[in-house]
């Protein structure tokens, strides 16, 4: 591995909630949106997150809670908005993130 790839992982060890974080809203902020996602973003975010888990050794039970999460904020919309193309993609994110989850449990 070269210096610059491990100058990159140790700044995002470093820095991994808040990496994390600005993920997570990524996530909420995408599914939020009007438009109609491409699968390039999907999965372009998945990749990112499995590479999130190698780095940052992340475990299922944090996968589950982005799922909690984006369970919660798919049944508020639901309420507010009714059948939406956001409610819609709330429920996409949710069973991808369930799969990596179901996938991430069965390897620990």
């Amino acid at each position: 591995m070269s210096k610059n790839n491990e100058k990159i992982i140790t700044l995002l060890k470093e820095n991994k909630k808040t990496v994390l974080a600005i993920f997570t809203v990524f996530i909420v902020v995408e599914s939020q949106s009007k438009r109609l996602s491409s699968d390039f973003v999907i999965f372009s975010a998945l990749l990112l997150y499995g590479i999130f888990i190698k780095i940052f050794q992340i475990k299922s039970t944090s996968t589950f809670l982005l799922c909690l999460l984006l369970l919660v904020e798919m049944s508020i919309d639901y309420l507010l908005t009714g059948a939406s193309i956001s409610t819609e993609k709330a429920a996409v994110w949710l069973i991808l993130f369930l799969g990596v989850g179901v996938i991430q449990q069965w390897r620990e």
